[in-house]
């Protein structure tokens, strides 16, 4: 069958580097790596020079020659050319540079940055993973538990946040006073732990004043030695910040238990402004709450447009300017007398001092402290946490589900803990959540990069953590019999990007789609959450 030359010179240079192409082994390979090899290409051609000389002229043949040295064919069966004059002048070798290690021909003249990566950001390690090669990786992990008769550690030199969900008695205190064990503790009986972080800790129980003496947050045990473990390393200090309405109260309350210390909880004037005022006074959003804080809101635009640091003092002038009726300034002087009882108008008390080592619970049990202010007031420490200049921090919401439930403040606190997981890298921040119920906080576990199922029998919380966690090959039905199942300190483990070890060809084996059963370890300091029982 006879071809036209010019169609059949486009069919033989295509054929050609495909021919070429075929060698490759690795895709996505830089343009001088895919370049065709010249020495296969022309002794192809002369090979078949004499069967064409009766069907192309001279000059067609030279000019199949001349293209086979400068075009290619892409994936797609383009002809690409390449003469010099047809190609914009790069730095190809330059660019080269930049390729990701994955795509590298030869890996081992690469580095393997993206492994390294992984594993230097996994916020869970197998003991496998723990070797020299990876010691520059992992410079500070801790034992968290343990797996298939192997050792899995908590990696406190990255950012993680850990989302802990279990009915009481399960472990779940247990299993968030390990985490925190691990992130302040040096032990060898641990791991390593060149830098301490600090620790802010959530705290709150509701007292309705009929006598009932509260329970101290687990977290102060921290500072205790364990029984089983006498003259074991423990937290040095750790500061109770307290509503000053309950301040007596809640001293005779941890004044048993050693290096802590109880202090009063208000804010400095100097660290308001417009924002924390807004949420101070409860201002959710346009067409919330009664009218007369629509002229509060005003008076705080008007002194955010002039810009500068917020005044107190300015404001309650301005407020004093403004006309409410006499119920309309009744409550706002009772907005006004909660929001002042936690200003330190005569620079009194000492502001909060965040340490590597140390721990500040904030208690804000009381009386008079509803779980919608106390939402508020966790915000605004949070808030001025994550402002400190202290390197590593720790920030732990112990048994949220007894404040963050549905008012405006946990709304607010759970937007502000939504933001501060997504930009933890950028914070230095770890974030773990305790709760004995997950569906409100369904928007934090997406989040999370490790969720910790502890033993419960609700379709409603089994309904609400699916949704979140992707496993591969379980049966829900049984899944939920194994959760009901556990026994207490035991658990199940989501951590899609746990190092768990590597393959046969030398691949990082992830947590992806899978639940890893563990036995979360002892304590090395005391324990305050065990039951108390008749006998």
């Amino acid at each position: 069958m006879c071809m036209p030359p010019s169609h059949l010179i486009g069919f033989l240079v295509a054929d050609s580097m495909s021919s070429s192409r075929r060698r490759m082994t690795m895709p996505g390979l830089s343009s001088r790596h895919l370049a065709p090899d010249r020495r296969h290409v022309k002794p192809y051609l002369s090979l078949l020079s004499q069967q064409l000389n009766h069907v192309m002229p001279a000059e067609d043949f030279d000019r199949l020659q001349t293209a086979a040295g400068d075009t290619q064919s892409s994936e797609d069966g383009i002809i690409v050319e390449k003469s010099p004059e047809a190609l914009v002048d790069l730095r190809e070798d330059l660019m080269d540079s930049l390729m990701p290690a994955s795509m590298c021909e030869h890996p081992a003249d690469c580095g393997d940055g993206d492994m390294d990566d992984e594993i230097q950001h996994a916020p869970l390690v197998d003991r496998r993973m723990l070797t020299r090669e990876t010691s520059l990786l992992l410079p500070q992990y801790a034992l968290f538990g343990f797996r298939d008769w192997s050792k899995l550690f908590l990696n406190t030199n990255a950012p993680f946040s850990t989302f802990i969900c279990g009915v009481q008695g399960s472990g779940k205190s247990h299993t968030t006073s390990c985490i925190m064990e691990n992130s302040l503790v040096r032990s060898p009986h641990l791991g390593y732990l060149q830098s301490p972080l600090s620790a802010l800790v959530f705290s709150y129980g509701q007292l309705s004043g009929d006598g009932m003496e509260p329970n101290a947050s687990e977290a102060a045990f921290l500072a205790a030695t364990s029984s089983t473990l006498p003259g074991h390393p423990h937290v040095e200090k750790i500061t109770v910040l307290v509503s000053p309405s309950n301040l007596g109260r809640m001293e005779n309350l941890y004044h048993r238990l050693p290096n802590v210390s109880v202090v009063p909880f208000k804010l400095k004037p100097a660290n308001l402004d417009v924002d924390a005022m807004l949420t101070l006074m409860a201002v959710s959003g346009p067409g919330d709450g009664p009218l007369y804080m629509a002229q509060v809101t005003d008076v705080l635009r008007q002194i955010a447009a002039q810009g500068g640091p917020f005044n107190y003092t300015t404001f309650k002038r301005r407020l004093n300017g403004c006309k409410f009726n006499a119920k309309q300034s009744t409550m706002l002087q009772l907005r006004l007398g909660l929001l002042e009882s936690f200003l330190d108008l005569n620079n009194q008390c000492p502001a909060p001092d965040f340490r590597p080592g140390e721990v500040t619970i904030m208690d804000m049990s009381c009386p008079f402290v509803d779980s919608n202010t106390a939402c508020i007031l966790f915000r605004l420490a949070l808030r001025l946490y994550l402002r400190s200049d202290v390197p590593g921090k720790l920030v732990v919401l112990d048994e949220a589900h007894k404040y963050m439930v549905n008012v405006p403040g946990a709304r607010s606190l759970k937007e502000a803990l939504c933001q501060t997981i997504r930009f933890q890298r950028h914070y230095g921040v770890r974030v773990v959540i305790s709760t004995q119920e997950p569906t409100f906080l369904t928007d934090l576990i997406a989040l999370c990069s490790v969720v910790v199922i502890h033993r419960f029998s609700s379709p409603e919380w089994f309904a609400a953590l699916k949704r979140h966690i992707h496993v591969a090959h379980h049966d829900h039905g049984r899944l939920m019999q194994a959760i009901e199942s556990l026994k207490t300190g035991a658990a199940l483990v989501y951590c899609p990007t746990a190092a768990l070890g590597k393959d046969r060809d030398g691949k990082l084996v992830k947590g992806t789609g899978r639940l890893m059963e563990i036995r979360v370890r002892q304590r090395v300091t005391r324990d305050g959450g065990r039951s108390v029982l008749a006998a």
